[in-house]
């Protein structure tokens, strides 16, 4: 029977590391995470503006052809100008349907 002594395995002190070597790992991670926010940072203030020219140009170039097909109104429903001394009534004539009624044809 193989039989394992666990105490003695977690008394045990963990092998550490030598206080150069984390120290000399942090100060890499610490490069290493500047050095890519530089990047990202100069990445941005680059193209962030080319995006804002080219989104502009874009929407100036669909404003023209929607302008030139006629499709320049404000709004999905764009409003009719209202003549004076007009007004519009809708009339309708309704009645309740009575439950076992045939219905009409």
């Amino acid at each position: 029977m193989i039989r394992v002594n666990l105490n003695e395995q977690l008394s045990r002190r963990p092998a550490g590391m030598p206080r150069w070597a984390a120290w000399l790992a942090m100060a890499g991670s610490l490069v290493v995470g500047v050095t890519l926010f530089l990047i990202a940072a100069s990445l941005a203030l680059i193209l962030i503006p080319i995006i804002a020219i080219v989104g502009a140009v874009a929407i100036w170039r669909l404003k023209a052809k929607l302008k030139a097909a006629g499709l320049d109104q404000p709004g999905p429903f764009p409003q009719q100008p209202r003549q004076a001394g007009r007004v519009e009534i809708i009339d309708a004539e309704y009645r309740i349907i009575e439950p076992g009624e045939p219905p009409r044809r």
